[in-house]
């Protein structure tokens, strides 16, 4: 959605960023809530307790942070009535930190190792800018 709106700023209102953005980040939150519940009942090899689901989807609440965020930081550009394309910088950097600090922490906590932690994270920044790039090129063709 953000490289769609990078590369077509006009496309959706304020409105409707801010409620893709939700779905989105909604439909994330319950399909790592499906698979931890089904991972966990795997693992014990029967139903888990609701008190347990209960801290599944604590869990799986963490994931609407960024999305979250990023409709606070619509929201708030909305009011202030700041432009679609400064609006969308924002949170094309603001996705691009993001990114970087997931990359980065998933493989400093597995081995403790700040070079590859800081590799996987430019790596993983580097291949969000190549999708938002490719994107801008197939629009420029079509």
């Amino acid at each position: 959605m953000t490289v769609d709106l990078a590369v077509q700023p006009d496309r959706l209102r304020y409105t409707e960023a801010i409620l893709g953005v939700l779905l989105i980040g909604l439909a994330m939150t319950l399909t790592r809530l499906f698979v931890r519940v089904v991972t966990k009942e795997a693992e014990i090899g029967s139903h888990i307790p609701m008190k347990e689901t209960g801290a599944l989807l604590r869990e799986a609440l963490l994931v609407m942070l960024f999305p979250g965020a990023t409709a606070l930081l619509i929201a708030t550009g909305a009011w202030t009535t700041t432009k679609w394309p400064i609006l969308l910088d924002i949170i094309l950097y603001f996705g691009g930190v993001a990114v970087f600090v997931i990359g980065f922490s998933s493989s400093y906590v597995l081995d403790r190792n700040i070079r590859l932690g800081l590799t996987r994270g430019a790596l993983w920044v580097l291949m969000a800018l190549l999708l938002v790039a490719v994107k801008k090129l197939a629009q420029e063709f079509t």
